[in-house]
């Protein structure tokens, strides 16, 4: 089967509406019902949890789904994610036969939630992609199928699916807008931004203050707020909880 992906015309935002369409449309091609996809700059907290991303699509879903991953927990239970983020290849998933699949032995008290409603809403396999991206960036693209099909016949697909990933990814990536290139896990502000990353040039409060024409009270609030948000105890690792979410990227010094 020869996949091609579409290079979309007009804005950004409109051409990755069309990427998507076309995605989905392929993902169909192979048989698949549903499709998701997301994207993270940054896969995991300080903590060990997984983020959030900053870019999900899903297609042909129950409406609740995207509440569900998003703000009520369900991604950071999800097991599909954990085998992905721990995996380079693409695995076949079942959670009625999950002996059968790479979810054997991952369905304990914590999938629960997950795994009811993925065999409530007749979502009980599919195969999924992960995409290990440069700095640390990560992505899944999955495909569903609704009702029952061997997870055999499923293993057919994944090197069409795989192509299909990364073929996306290389083409979609540059259409994204910097809202999505950022980790959501926390959010500062662009003076909070600003002086940490002076900061992390070894500048200190009294320099930073100079360079912002600013007062060292001023400055000092911003680091000390900055530290908070980033469950520091002191701004050194302040800076380097900032580096971890890829926060101080592209950061640009200057009066704002």
């Amino acid at each position: 089967m020869r996949i091609e992906i579409e290079r979309p015309a007009g804005s950004e935002a409109a051409g990755l509406e069309a990427a998507f369409a076309t995605l989905f449309s392929q993902t169909r091609a192979l048989g698949f019902d549903a499709m998701i996809y997301d994207y993270t700059p940054v896969a995991r907290s300080l903590e060990g949890e997984l983020i959030t991303p900053s870019l999900l699509q899903m297609r042909n879903v129950p409406e609740d789904m995207r509440q569900l991953w998003c703000e009520r927990g369900y991604y950071q239970r999800d097991p599909v994610q954990h085998c992905a983020l721990a995996s380079c290849a693409p695995f076949v998933w079942s959670y009625q036969r999950p002996e059968n699949s790479a979810l054997q032995g991952k369905l304990d008290d914590h999938a629960q939630a997950v795994t009811h409603y993925m065999r409530d809403h007749d979502m009980p396999c599919g195969a999924t992609v992960p995409l290990h991206l440069p700095n640390g960036g990560f992505g899944t693209l999955t495909g569903i199928i609704t009702g029952a099909q061997p997870e055999r016949e499923l293993g057919d697909t994944l090197a069409s699916l795989t192509f299909l990933a990364h073929r996306f990814q290389e083409s979609a990536f540059p259409l994204f807008d910097a809202s999505m290139l950022t980790c959501r896990h926390v959010k500062l502000s662009n003076r909070e931004r600003e002086c940490l990353a002076w900061s992390a040039e070894g500048l200190t409060a009294k320099e930073i203050a100079r360079k912002l024409h600013r007062s060292v009270a001023t400055v000092t609030l911003h680091l000390n707020t900055a530290a908070r948000k980033l469950g520091a105890t002191n701004r050194l690792q302040a800076v380097v909880r900032a580096l971890h979410y890829r926060l101080l990227e592209g950061e640009q010094h200057g009066d704002n």
